[in-house]
């Protein structure tokens, strides 16, 4: 078999709601869909996606420095390919954009490689579970009061046992009124995480979470800049709640160095942002070697494979307005049932986009109408 073509297109996508944490606001969601096809009539389909930044770059990089090196070559040598497209982009940085270029070919490979097996995705990588827990997690820092109580409403009467919010506000009191309410709505027996998206230094994570300690946060996510681990290894032991990080870490080197500091309890890792399957099973068992789960960020539909394959697995991220369901972009939707999700039982990751649906959102040339995310931009 022999990968005799790849094509890439760039979608930028409205989110199906608001969109606004501690850091930024996210006007639309960028996909590149990548398109590996093979002399054996088997294509796969791989994606990155962006918050809104960098998608026509992450494009040009795959059409025109990575394309050539993956023609004409077996995708069953799927280690081969990725090391080899690595090492093309690793000068630009061992993370980042080279990563999502890299995750968009390498998604795709797997399933190719799955299809040609015949099995869905998640059975070739191990297939330790047939389906796997959800949490409903709400992007609501914009939201309080009765707005915030309702949405989680929503979320338990869709059968959710364990929620996400956001927290990061300015006042400090206005955190602990509004996870305070969600707690008494939603009783003890639910898993409530919370969620800060890197807005907070080392000193103020640990005041700041000693207030919502009372509240018992199943885990305290990214207090912290993810490239300070020494500062989450200090958050981890003056508070004693569980820290998951792993959203912005890109490599398995760097997960390997959060482990070695004492600085997480969950594991992350982002299957587009880490550059595809093949190092994200990588990262999972090395977390399974040092008896850690693993939750990954986003993608709910590829990230139920991944959690399906490894014994690890703890959760899956149903991000509300940002599953492709939600986004209306599949013909073959896929909900979570009862608070858990079982991956596409056709082969491969079973996810059948909605070409014309996607049609009105592609992007053929540069990029326009572009806002700030970050609501740290100066004004």
């Amino acid at each position: 078999m022999k990968i005799t073509g790849i094509e890439t297109r760039l979608y930028r996508i409205p989110p199906a709601v608001h969109i606004e944490d501690a850091i930024q606001r996210t006007s639309h969601w960028e996909f590149i869909v990548t398109t590996v096809k093979t002399d054996a009539g088997i294509s796969g389909t791989g994606f990155a996606y962006t918050n809104g930044m960098g998608g026509s770059a992450i494009r040009e990089l795959v059409d025109t420095y990575l394309a050539h090196l993956v023609l004409g070559h077996d995708p069953v040598n799927v280690e081969r390919i990725w090391r080899s497209c690595w090492w093309e982009l690793h000068s630009l940085g061992s993370g980042g954009m080279t990563r999502f270029a890299l995750a968009s070919i390498d998604i795709a490979l797997w399933d190719i490689l799955a299809q040609h097996a015949g099995v869905p995705l998640y059975r070739l990588l191990g297939g330790t579970r047939d389906r796997i827990r959800a949490y409903a997690s709400g992007i609501n820092m914009h939201l309080d009061g009765e707005a915030l109580l309702e949405q989680m409403r929503g979320f338990v009467a869709q059968g959710y046992r364990a929620v996400k919010m956001k927290v990061g506000r300015d006042n400090p009191a206005e955190d602990v009124e509004r996870v305070g309410a969600v707690r008494r709505l939603i009783g003890p027996g639910m898993r409530l995480m919370l969620d800060v998206n890197q807005a907070w230094t080392a000193g103020e994570a640990i005041r700041r979470t000693t207030l919502l300690r009372p509240f018992d946060p199943f885990w305290l996510e990214e207090p912290l800049l993810a490239d300070d681990r020494e500062g989450h290894a200090h958050v981890r032991r003056a508070t004693g709640v569980p820290i998951a990080v792993g959203e912005t870490i890109y490599t398995r080197y760097e997960f390997a160095d959060y482990i070695r500091a004492g600085a997480v309890d969950i594991l992350q890792a982002d299957i587009i942002r880490v550059g595809g399957f093949t190092e994200w099973m990588k990262i999972a068992k090395l977390a399974e070697s040092f008896n850690l789960p693993i939750a990954p960020h986003f993608m709910m539909e590829l990230s139920v494979h991944a959690l399906c394959a490894v014994p690890n697995g703890l959760m899956l991220e149903d991000l509300k307005g940002g599953s492709m369901t939600e986004l209306g972009i599949l013909i073959e939707p896929m909900r979570v049932e009862n608070g858990e999700l079982a991956p596409a039982a056709r082969p491969g990751h079973g996810i059948v986009l909605d070409l014309k649906a996607l049609s009105r959102y592609e992007v053929t040339g540069k990029v326009s109408g572009v806002t700030a995310t970050r609501t740290f931009a100066l004004e």
